[in-house]
């Protein structure tokens, strides 16, 4: 078997060039902006690529495939510099008003780059670099157009079907695990037309890669991307149902309908999610990051699974029913209704102990780790299970567990307590903190505003909040990845 050919092999493959007659040394730059060029430039490669990917090596196509493109491309002449630019703001605040006008000037390249039947390699690539950088700068921006364009043209390549060679094969997955990771990240802050989503086919990979060959790992969706498809299906279907709560005024039987059709979707997600077999260790091609060993992606993949788990658990708490019966947690008999009466307790319980589960999956990841720029997410979904206000129960002879990393934790055996919540706050917070100051600052200092707010609303109120209602109504939506 041929040794598994790296992204950036397979995204720096010789093309015929649209933009021969457009070389960077004839792209008109205000003098301001040419003064800053070069620092630009030098920290975009010394900083800014090893936050696009969750490893940072030659192997990053985001350090290698850019050095070779991006004195060629306009787009990603101005994007480098443009993210350069977001991320020294913080220091600097002069960087920002340079980072809005590299932004700028990137959107007008793309606009015309994107009238092209097939884009280059560099154009894909700037595509997601600009969408997923605009929250550097504003954290409301959250490129959902720059996502449709780059999906247009994924899909309509692959709807093509024409014979490819395997660097083209390659390149194709490469930017559809891009699309995977980007609408995972969408669909838990915005609301996607649904009709638009079924008009058009969805990226699928290639038929012709061997998923069970040694994975190597991408930049963004690491060895999780069946995962990260799935989590983007719950975050749709989360957002839509708890939009649909907020707004209902009376039953119907639209409304009814509505629910059963989420429920049953829940449930399909629910099985899918518990039957994915995730790489292991040894099965991960070493990615040449010494900081980042495979181990850690294999703990952020199962992590996003259980966080995945997580909020469908939260929002449709049937799916607990088996595990509450195979529970000897019961201290009565079941009322008129079937019921027994410690039900909440053990959801309250069961909530808790999975998201002290995901924490802990991460938490002694160091934040040296490249993965860190794919973890944000992560603590903010657990945020909700932080509760002081809950009833908690004995479940240590739980006889049925959804995954196997959930059946061998420590946290479903031994008894809850305030502390650990206190404690397991703590930890969420520091480590946003710390990401806040090595990762694009802006987006982050959302999300502790979302966390500490939705701990506030829990904490006053006396009663458990969630935190996707909690963005929804403060407008604390971002990219958080």
């Amino acid at each position: 078997m041929e040794p598994p050919q790296v992204y950036s092999q397979a995204l720096t493959r010789v093309e015929p060039s649209n933009q021969a007659s457009e070389q960077v040394i004839e792209m008109p730059l205000a003098q301001a902006l040419q003064d800053h060029s070069s620092v630009l430039v030098e920290y975009y490669f010394k900083e800014v690529c090893g936050l696009m990917s969750c490893y940072d090596s030659p192997m990053n196509p985001y350090r290698t495939t850019i050095s070779n493109m991006w004195s060629g491309s306009q787009s990603l002449y101005y994007i480098t510099q443009s993210m350069a630019a977001a991320c020294l703001s913080e220091v600097s605040p002069t960087f920002a008003s340079v980072g809005h006008r590299l932004r700028d000037q990137a959107m007008i390249c793309l606009s015309r780059e994107a009238k092209i039947a097939e884009l280059e390699t560099s154009s894909l690539l700037a595509l997601v670099m600009l969408g997923m950088s605009l929250s550097w700068h504003d954290p409301d921006s959250l490129g959902q157009p720059q996502f449709d364009v780059l999906a247009r043209k994924v899909i309509s390549a692959e709807a093509r079907g024409d014979p490819l060679a395997l660097a083209d094969k390659k390149k194709e997955f490469f930017f559809y695990n891009s699309l995977v990771y980007w609408k995972m990240l969408l669909s838990f802050v915005t609301d996607l037309d649904p009709n638009m989503r079924s008009a058009a086919p969805q990226p699928v990979p290639p038929d012709s890669l061997d998923m069970h060959e040694p994975r190597m790992p991408h930049p963004q969706t690491g060895i999780g991307i069946e995962v990260q498809e799935l989590v983007a299906s719950v975050g749709s279907l989360v957002r839509k149902e708890r939009k649909r709560l907020r707004t209902r005024r009376f039953v119907s039987k639209d409304d009814i309908q509505q629910a059963q059709d989420a429920i049953l979707a829940s449930e399909q997600l629910h099985g899918e999610l518990c039957a994915i077999e995730l790489p292991q260790e040894g099965d991960i091609v070493d990615a040449g990051d010494d900081l980042t060993p495979a181990i850690h992606l294999v703990k952020i993949a199962e992590a996003y699974r259980c966080t995945g788990l997580l909020q469908l658990y939260r929002n449709f708490p049937d799916l607990l029913v088996p595990y509450a019966q195979s529970a000897q947690f019961m201290t009565g008999s079941p009322d008129s209704s079937g019921s027994y009466p410690d039900e909440r307790a053990f959801a309250d319980t069961w909530l808790t102990c999975l998201a002290f589960h995901v924490l802990d999956l991460v938490k002694d990841i160091p934040t040296s780790s490249r993965s860190r720029s794919i973890q944000p997410l992560l603590f903010v979904s657990i945020c909700s299970e932080l509760s002081m206000c809950r009833s908690y129960c004995s479940i240590s002879n739980l006889q049925r567990s959804p995954v196997a990393s959930v059946a061998a934790s420590p946290r479903f055996r031994v008894p809850l307590n305030g502390l650990e919540v206190l404690q397991a706050r703590k930890i969420v917070l520091a480590r946003l903190s710390a990401f806040e100051n090595i990762l694009a600052a802006k987006p982050i200092r959302r999300m502790l505003m979302l966390v500490k707010k939705t701990w506030a609303c829990m904490d006053e109120e006396k009663k458990d909040t969630y935190w996707m209602d909690v963005m929804m109504d403060n407008g604390y939506e971002t990219l958080m990845g």
